[in-house]
């Protein structure tokens, strides 16, 4: 992976920690009869970064299509 292709998924890393669309909070966080059912509870920060994973990977998925069918 060369240096614009790191920084790019960075930024894309960075930016789904700061932004989330107003559909992903309401359906996966603020549910509290999801949160209820569980025996633990997660943190607002472990959400927000398998959130921003999930991202980050769908952009590199984006990133290999492009490449290959480009």
């Amino acid at each position: 992976m060369n240096k614009i292709r790191i920084s790019l998924l960075v930024i894309v890393f960075l930016s789904a920690m700061l932004y989330q669309p107003n559909w992903a909070y309401e359906n996966f966080w603020s549910r509290a009869d999801f949160y209820d059912s569980i025996p633990f509870t997660v943190p607002y920060l472990v959400f927000l970064t398998i959130y921003s994973l999930m991202v980050v990977s769908f952009a590199e998925l984006v990133i290999r299509f492009i490449k290959k069918y480009a």
